[in-house]
């Protein structure tokens, strides 16, 4: 064991490589496994800009409108106010790194890592609202997974 903090959201382990408490809240840095299909819905950052790296594994890369393939060490860049997510596309479990500056999503993540879904929802909604994060609606263009229903 390596002293990192585990973060365990469904089926997505996030491994906090660097805290936020440690860098004083100017960055984190974490890497997230995330299963075949698995990664967070499209969402906005209204306080930090984040930075990608897929380390293993087939990933893509969702923009507001549509989805775009990453390729093992490539880096991507998403600001703050822009919708974003990320997905493992292949057909074993995959692994990005996430860096995101300021510091706080690590934090953001442990907090609510305890939560189920769907009878949760609301107290995720409080929580992300703390932490200027907020999620998009399924049904806009290029946003519905396979599974998803529009």
């Amino acid at each position: 064991m390596n002293g990192n903090t585990i973060i365990r959201l469904q089926d997505e382990i996030i491994e906090v490589l660097v805290s936020s408490r440690s860098t004083g809240n100017a960055f984190c840095v974490a890497v997230q496994t995330s299963p075949p299909g698995g990664g967070p819905p499209p969402h906005v950052h209204a306080r930090e800009d984040e930075l990608f790296r897929v380390l293993d594994g087939d990933f893509e890369l969702f923009d507001g409108h549509a989805w775009t393939p990453i390729a093992k060490d490539e880096v991507r860049f998403k600001a703050r106010g822009q919708v974003h997510a990320f997905r493992n596309c292949g057909v074993s479990p995959g692994r990005i790194m996430f860096i995101t500056s300021p510091g706080g999503l690590d934090e953001y993540l442990e907090e609510i890592s305890p939560l189920a879904m769907p009878q949760d929802m609301d107290r995720l909604n409080e929580i992300s609202r703390m932490y200027g994060i907020s999620y998009v609606a399924p049904g806009i263009q290029g946003t519905n997974r396979p599974n998803d229903v529009a």
